[in-house]
């Protein structure tokens, strides 16, 4: 269907933290460095609760060797602001609120502030159980809807899309820079002759010749690879001396069964809108949207009929509670919707369907 249907739940002013994250690490671009900062300035409670993040990260890095997950050190300090009680001064038998930015907010705000480098102090911890024996392989993982960044030793940065999973080999950056995937995730990645970067993903080999390209896996064994800017080398392990197939900027290439199928200067925005919690598909095989039901929602969605199965979605969500991303791919297939237990299925209209209300 060529009509794309869009449904996107609207959004309360509040900070956008997984941004922020990314400012804190320095793995945000030009146009979220800015539009993150506009914030800080505008919020300065925000401000200070990254800024404390960041001074203890700094100070950790500049001692040894590991790094901070900011995202989740300020996500620890946010539950434990969450969690926290708000102090209220009482004047004249009367409870007197606090005011923003008066001296009240103040000390409000000082008992999260000890929070947050309590939170990076334990972060800390983590990290060196993470990152500190280099003898063995580090495996980060994401759960369900979980999105997370990581920045590697050599300065590459990886997002990781929710239900994935990156292993970093045993001894990276030190003439080993191999990481296997397994599910989604978005590489930016530090260009260095001498040792190139290389994932490895469901049987393919995926080698950066200096780039930011994404990696997919699907539910039919499919390895999609998306380049954004620079060169990657695409090649089929499972194949023996295949020659690699190389991809440039606005390529995309998918691997299956032996061979890569590649499509020149087809890669849009929209292929990494998930990397900002937005699921954008434009004539996208069933296949890809099953892999991403699982990955985001957990859902289970099966399609039984071969010609519905061939059909291409062409829709965007961002924010849609489950039901609703259900219902919208139904419409869009021209299908109904059938709840068996924890499993979701399309099956072609008529008079033997029985849809969900």
């Amino acid at each position: 269907m060529s009509d794309e249907i869009r449904l996107s739940a609207a959004s309360a002013p509040e900070a956008d933290w997984d941004a922020i994250s990314r400012y804190v690490a320095g793995e945000s671009d030009a146009v979220e460095s800015a539009a993150v900062s506009e914030w800080l300035t505008a919020h300065p409670e925000d401000a200070a609760l990254a800024a404390i993040v960041k001074a203890r990260a700094d100070r950790v890095a500049t001692r040894s060797a590991v790094s901070v997950d900011t995202e989740r050190a300020l996500a620890a300090v946010r539950r434990r602001i969450a969690d926290s009680p708000t102090l209220t001064v009482a004047r004249g038998g009367a409870a007197q609120p606090a005011v923003a930015k008066s001296a009240a907010a103040t000390r409000r705000w000082r008992g999260p502030m000890f929070a947050a480098a309590a939170a990076v102090t334990a972060m800390v911890g983590i990290a060196q159980w993470r990152g500190g024996n280099t003898a063995s392989e580090q495996v980060y993982a994401t759960q369900v809807g979980q999105r997370d960044s990581v920045k590697l030793p050599d300065g590459s940065t990886v997002v990781l899309a929710p239900g994935s999973r990156l292993t970093v080999s045993s001894g990276y950056n030190d003439g080993n820079r191999d990481v296997t995937l397994e599910g989604a995730a978005f590489f930016e990645v530090k260009h260095d002759g001498a040792h190139p970067f290389v994932v490895h993903s469901r049987g393919a080999e995926i080698r950066d010749i200096g780039t930011a390209f994404s990696v997919k896996t699907d539910v039919n064994g499919r390895v999609a690879v998306a380049v954004t800017h620079g060169i990657v080398a695409v090649r089929d392990t499972t194949a023996g001396s295949a020659a690699p197939v190389e991809l440039r900027a606005g390529d995309r290439g998918v691997l299956q069964s032996g061979t890569v199928a590649v499509a020149r200067g087809t890669v849009t925005d929209e292929d990494m809108a998930w990397t900002r919690g937005q699921l954008a598909y434009r004539d996208a095989p069933l296949a890809e949207v099953q892999a991403d039901l699982r990955r985001w929602y957990g859902i289970e969605l099966q399609v039984v009929d071969a010609a519905l199965a061939q059909r291409t979605l062409t829709a965007s969500f961002r924010g849609d509670s489950a039901a609703q991303v259900v219902q919208v791919i139904a419409l869009a297939l021209g299908a109904d919707v059938v709840q068996r237990g924890d499993t979701i299925l399309l099956q072609p209209q008529g008079p033997g369907s029985t849809p969900n209300p």
